[in-house]
Formats: structure tokens, sequence, C-alpha cells
């Protein structure tokens, strides 16, 4: 069994706070010689717990391991049961020490973990730690960043502040299926996205949202994304997610696509007929090549601005 470091949580979001835990872990693993562990859940614990509070998620689980493996570094998902439950603070950190061979524990500024976590203290992990052979360091504070402020970003529409605290947009990834061709017929192609079945994954409000789309071979473009029922063309009340890319068009059916959402350009609303609908999609599209050179800059150069939110 490897001498490993590790960090223990539920990374939802893998955001900014998430991402100094794993420098950190990176950083003084390698000074120690040991090997650097992510571990974390295939769900948040209180969808066992307490399912009347558990959050919504960010992040589906394989969306979550594929962001975390890029750190490159061991990623172990456990599956978190009545088991994990009722462990104590004490319990995991003698399990982590004599199964999976933890020797250092990193943990972030907010964290607890143990079904007695919510009373304990850092000095009294410190001290259990301690006592257990392991040593524990604990990550510095991230100010306003926290998945609950990213959800609660997510859930208002404002997109760039969910982009501040996670570190980047947040992003829907599907595959594209075949709609009902209507967007052709009134000149507005779109790409409907199937998303991984996941009935907790958390979405924006319904609107129209400044996008930026990724095709399977890298390729980007500047997207108009509808999030919603379609209120104008139809009754069945059906969630589709629908991107027009904008000086795209190509068949991309049955591809990955993934959309960054950038801001969002307006709510959802019913339209008299379809030329009252043409006329608002085009006001979107002017709309998002307006701002979609600001996005992408920022984006390109990794600097995030929080100045505004575009709620237009």
């Amino acid at each position: 069994m490897p001498m490993r470091a590790a960090t223990v949580g539920t990374f939802d979001g893998v955001h900014r706070g998430h991402m100094e835990v794993i420098r950190m872990l990176r950083s003084e693993a390698a000074r120690r010689g040991l090997s650097p562990l992510i571990i974390t859940f295939d769900r948040h614990p209180l969808e066992l717990i307490a399912p009347q509070r558990a959050p919504l998620s960010i992040l589906i689980t394989e969306e979550k391991r594929s962001r975390l493996m890029k750190e490159n570094m061991e990623v172990m998902i456990l599956h978190f049961d009545t088991s994990m439950m009722t462990m104590t603070a004490r319990d995991w950190i003698r399990h982590m020490r004599r199964n999976i061979g933890v020797r250092l524990l990193i943990m972030g500024y907010d964290n607890t973990f143990g079904s007695d976590g919510r009373f304990l203290s850092p000095a009294d992990y410190h001290a259990i730690a301690e006592t257990e052979g392991m040593e524990l360091i604990i990550a510095p504070a991230i100010e306003r960043c926290s998945s609950s402020l990213a959800r609660k970003a997510i859930a208002r529409g404002d997109m760039p502040d969910a982009t501040r605290i996670i570190g980047h947009p947040y992003t829907l990834t599907g595959t594209v299926v075949e709609g009902d061709r209507l967007g052709r017929v009134i000149g507005y192609p779109t790409a409907n996205l199937d998303l991984p079945e996941d009935s907790r994954r958390l979405l924006p409000p319904y609107g129209v949202y400044l996008t930026r789309a990724t095709l399977t071979d890298g390729r980007r473009f500047a997207a108009v994304t509808n999030i919603g029922v379609r209120p104008s063309v139809t009754s069945s009340k059906e969630l589709r997610i629908e991107s027009h890319l904008i000086d795209f068009d190509e068949d991309i059916y049955g591809t990955r696509l993934s959309i960054e959402l950038l801001c969002q350009l307006r709510t959802e609303r019913h339209f008299a007929g379809l030329p009252e609908l043409k006329e608002a999609i085009a006001a979107d599209k002017r709309e998002a090549r307006h701002l979609y050179p600001e996005f992408d800059c920022q984006l390109s150069t990794n600097q995030i601005s929080t100045n505004g939110n575009h709620q237009l």
C-alpha cells in the first residue's frame, strides 16, 4: 500500500477553493514523498442523511471525476452509504490511515467530515489526527468562494458570479439529438442537447443565455442557448436545452457538445406567434454578437470580470 497524502470532500463544482486545496495537496505531498489522493463521494452525504436538505448538484459524478482526473493525481470516488453515515471523524481518520495509507490530510478551511463533524473545530480535528498518527494541514480561506455560493449564483441566473466562484463558466455537456427542426424552419437552426440522466442536476432559471459552444474537435463558437419549455411553440412543458451556434451550419447530430453559460440575455417568455419569436431570436443573436468578444477575451486570458452581470 503506497503512503499517501489525501484530501476528502464532496468537491461539487470543483471551484477555486477546491483547487487551492488540491494545489496544496500536490505541493505538500511532493515535499514529503507521498502519493497525492483525492477522496470524494458519488453523492452529497445529505442525500442520505437529510434528503430534504440535500442541494442539487453542480456536477454529476462523472463530470466531477473528469475534472478531478485532469489534476493528474489519484481520485477515489466512494459510494456514500449508511455505514459511512455513522462514521465519526475519528473513525474516518483511522480508516484513512490504516486502510488507505494516508499519512497527511489536507482539509479545506470550512470542510468537515464525520457524523460528529458539525460539532468539531479545526483544533479538534488536529487533536484527533495527532492521536491517530496523522499530520493534518488546513488550507487557507478563499473569500466568497464555496459550492453553496456557486449554487445560489446559478439558481438566480447570475452566470458571471458563478464563473467567478467556480473559476470557469458553468458548463452543460451532452449529446446533440434531433429535435422538431423548428429552428431551421425559422432560420435559426439549433443543436438540441441531451444531458446524462440525473434528476438532481442544478440548472439556471429558464431563459436565453449567451454561451460558448465547444465541439468534439475543439472548435468554439459563440451561441445563443435557450433553457426552458418553449411556451411559444408547445404546451408539453418538456425541458429543452437548445443552442444556436453563430456562424456555424454543420450536421453534428450524435456528437458531444459542451455549452459554457456566460450570462443571461433574457428570461423565457411567451410570444404571440412565430414572427414575433423570430424577431426576438434575431435580437438575442445581435446582443450575443455584441457581448461575446468581451467574455471570450476574459475567458481566454483567465481574467474573469465581476464588474456588472449583464442580466438584460
